[in-house]
């Protein structure tokens, strides 16, 4: 796209009486020039706008206007920008105002004057580009879309306009118009001169009403109206700890992806949802929603919504169930910058199917389409980067897109093997299984004070270490030894270090070969050890048979750990210290818990095992009877013992 194609113009409308304002202006300024941080507001926009190349502002004042033109003229001089103030003589409202300016042509970026932004205007340049229109509302999901003016838009252009006074029996998508408009030359020649009108209730209605065209510019970047005094105060925060330029679409940042169905809301079985009031959220999913965004992660959902294919659900009905979903993690504050959804679905012989969705497709999970697509369209972060999902094929779609996969135990709790797509040639494993989303977040969010202290010390060995250095993590069941493995292995490979994080459990005798007078030894088939060990250091591979922990049974896959460009490898498992492969390990760290967060989470497990409470409790009083005195034996020669009581399993 040309230069020529640029918004190079800007108006700030800067009039009305600034009543909620009032109690921080005193009624002696305009609200414009209310400081925020120190610094009045309209000045932060102007610099905004000169930075991302706008050469002409006009500022349209109203109440306390006449003092804009002196406190704005230096701001222009030292920008190199030209600022024009109009100063109404009588309100015309947000639209009507408009119609005081000399004539404009070309793009122009309309600016509430309370609002504070920070916008790539190259960007939205390439998006009116793509979607040409009258005007283009810029829009947000927001924290309270049940209290806003929602926009519903399909394929990038405006169909309903929802005022937030207006009633309404139904949810819709959280797609909030931010303040910010881009207008043509058309869309200034619908204005009827010197007559009082809002943007929200009389123009962009009556643009609707004439088919002439809205596009909606759909955007995560930072907005917030600072009107009232608690805005004001939330917009300074975030001043404070940088977080409005940071989310700007030039700095690439991780997305954490969220699957909706087992993960954010319960899954109900049978076809799943397909009515709004079947959206039950699990329990703090909408606070790891808001926790991912606060800790400046994108927030998105992919989810397969085979409904709309089966004919089960119509699009409406879908935006509805996904609008019950958005408001309801809004409630606590979950906030998604976007919802991705695949609509198609394989089989066919549903009774009211839609022929033309019924298809196979790159985006219905396992494939990876939806992630992809998110990563062209965010400044997403790929290497930092996670899903959470309760099914196998989250999972596979994090494997196909290179991120990291974090399965959970509600939902299908990643027990969905036998429905797995039998064209995928492996069934894909998670980096970590978490008890909630909430749990799975808490860990993206502080991973890296988890692992920091090991990580440090691999750092400073590893320029005089010849050949991979060996690490082991151990500790007891559910100390939180494969969270700390996993924990370091991302540090290091996000550094750009190669490592391998080989798990142990792999080689757990399945429940069907035990003898129930075998020792905690003989089950982990720990005098396989010295052999893996001995095969990792000549040869670099070593294969391990398949075990899966919910079922405790045999897996038919295996897993091949190849550590031939390894520079550090981890050991992770509850024998991964033991006296047999001590020597031959460079490193050992012992990890530990106290015992009522052991049982916590040893109950936990055991239940998405499918154990009765009564059953987990005897394997508890065995374990703490036959394996921790084995298990701690460890404790005495490990190089590092650390304690992890407020790490997530």
């Amino acid at each position: 796209m040309g230069s020529e194609d640029a918004i190079r113009q800007a108006v700030i409308i800067a009039g009305g009486l600034g009543t909620r304002a009032r109690s921080m202006t005193g009624d002696a300024i305009p609200k414009a020039l209310l400081p925020l941080g120190g610094v009045p507001i309209i000045l932060r926009q102007i610099r905004v706008l000169a930075r991302e190349g706008v050469q002409h502002v006009r500022v349209l004042g109203g109440h306390l206007g006449s003092q804009l033109e002196p406190a704005l003229g230096p701001e222009a001089e030292k920008l190199g920008i030209t600022i024009d103030v109009f100063v109404e003589t009588s309100p015309l409202g947000t639209a009507g105002c408009l119609t005081t300016l000399n004539t404009t042509s070309g793009d122009v970026l309309i600016v509430y004057g309370d609002m504070l932004f920070d916008l790539d205007l190259a960007a939205l340049a390439r998006h009116r580009h793509q979607f040409p229109a009258a005007l283009t509302i810029i829009a947000h999901p927001n924290d309270h879309p049940r209290t806003s003016d929602l926009v519903v838009q399909k394929s990038g252009y405006l169909q309903r306009l929802l005022p937030r006074k207006t009633p309404r029996d139904a949810d819709w998508r959280n797609l909030v118009p931010a303040g910010l408009y881009v207008a043509s030359d058309q869309f200034f020649e619908t204005l009827l001169p010197g007559q009082p009108a809002d943007m929200i209730h009389d123009v962009i209605p009556g643009l609707l009403e004439r088919s002439i065209p809205v596009a909606i510019y759909d955007t995560p970047e930072y907005m917030k109206d600072t009107g009232s005094p608690s805005r004001h105060a939330a917009a300074a925060e975030d001043l404070r700890q940088e977080r409005v330029h940071a989310v700007h679409l030039s700095v690439r940042r991780p997305a954490v992806f969220f699957d909706c169905d087992g993960v954010l809301n319960e899954d109900v079985g049978g076809h799943g949802v397909i009515h709004p009031d079947q959206v039950k959220l699990i329990g703090r999913a909408g606070e790891a929603v808001r926790l991912a965004r606060e800790a400046g992660f994108l927030a998105i959902a992919v989810t397969n919504r085979p409904q709309v294919a089966k004919g089960l659900l119509d699009e409406s009905g879908l935006d509805h169930v996904l609008g019950r979903l958005e408001a309801e993690l809004a409630e606590d504050g979950g906030v998604l910058d976007r919802i991705y959804f695949c609509p198609h679905h394989p089989d066919k012989g549903f009774p009211n199917e839609i022929p033309e969705l019924k298809i196979n497709c790159a985006c219905r999970k396992p494939g990876d389409l939806m992630i992809r697509q998110a990563m062209t369209e965010l400044p997403v972060e790929k290497s930092k980067s996670v899903i959470i999902g309760d099914s196998l094929r989250d999972i596979g779609a994090a494997r196909k897109a290179g991120i990291w996969a974090y399965g959970v135990r509600t939902g299908y709790g990643l027990r969905d093997e036998k429905s797995y797509p039998a064209a995928e040639t492996d069934i894909p494993r998670p980096d970590l299984v978490f008890d909630t989303v909430y749990d799975a977040v808490r860990f993206q969010c502080g991973y890296q004070d988890i692992g920091q202290d090991l990580f440090g010390t691999i750092h400073q060995r590893l320029p005089s270490k010849a050949g991979p250095l060996l690490v082991s993590i151990c500790g007891r069941s559910r100390s939180g030894k494969s969270t700390f493995a996993h924990a370091v292995e991302r540090m290091l490979s996000e550094s750009g270090r190669r490592v391998l994080r080989l798990e142990l459990d792999r080689w757990i005798l399945p429940l069907e070969y035990r003898r129930p007078d075998m020792t905690a030894e003989e089950r982990n088939r720990v005098e396989l050890y010295p052999e893996i060990v001995s095969m990792l250091r000549q040869s670099g591979q070593v294969e391990a048979p398949g075990y899966d922990a919910a079922s405790r049974s045999q897996r038919k896959d295996t897993t091949t750990y190849d550590a031939r460009d390894a520079e550090v490898i981890l050991l992770d498992g509850i024998f991964a210290g033991h006296r047999s492969i001590r020597e031959d390990v460079d490193m050992a760290v012992f990890v530990e818990a106290p015992q009522q967060t052991l049982l916590n989470r040893f109950h936990n497990f055991y239940a998405w095992k499918g154990l009765t409470a009564a059953a987990a409790d005897g394997l508890w009083a065995s374990r703490i009877q036959e394996e921790w005195p084995k298990i701690d034996l460890q404790r005495a020669s490990a190089d590092i013992v650390i304690n992890l009581e407020e790490a997530i399993l």
